[in-house]
């Protein structure tokens, strides 16, 4: 019974990473094709490319957790391969699709506001690796909290074995 909760909620969790990364990525990339100035006034568009970008940053996003996560009883032993490969080639390209958007848009912007601009964006980079090295730290004390209690409730009933 808790084996199967257990696969129940890694799949549900799965679904969950696919989806709103997904969704987050594609209205990323939505807003970020919609922008046509951002100096001396912001100006956007909504067009047709507005939610081609949006399906098409919604479906790679989908395919680079797809790959990450793999198939639900795909073995363990780490990736193949064409999967890694895959992976890389997907890793670079969200990568470069998720910058050049934003240095595209400052093709306009003065030089003066572009080391205030490299600035803000090196605070909120350290500000985000910071609460990702949190996060990471709180998934691996949770995982082994997770291992020791599932270690102590297995001990006991070998114990009572003759």
């Amino acid at each position: 019974m808790r084996n199967k909760r257990q696969v129940n909620n890694d799949r549900d969790l799965t679904r969950v990473i696919k989806c709103s990364s997904a969704l987050g990525l594609g209205l990323m990339a939505a807003f970020l094709y919609s922008i046509k100035q951002v100096t001396p006034e912001f100006q956007y568009r909504i067009s047709v490319g507005t939610g081609v970008s949006f399906a098409a940053a919604a479906v790679l996003s989908w395919a680079f957790w797809r790959l990450v996560f793999g198939k639900p009883n795909s073995s363990e032993n780490g990736l193949s391969k064409p999967r890694k490969r895959w992976f890389i080639i997907l890793s670079a390209f969200l990568t470069v699709a998720t910058l050049a958007p934003f240095v595209y848009t400052l093709k306009g912007v003065a030089n003066e506001t572009m080391v205030e601009i490299a600035e803000g964006t090196a605070f909120a980079l350290l500000a985000l690796g910071g609460v990702g090295l949190l996060l990471w730290k709180t998934a691996r004390f949770l995982e082994n909290d997770s291992k020791r209690t599932t270690e102590n409730v297995s001990k006991p009933d070998e114990q009572s074995k003759p």
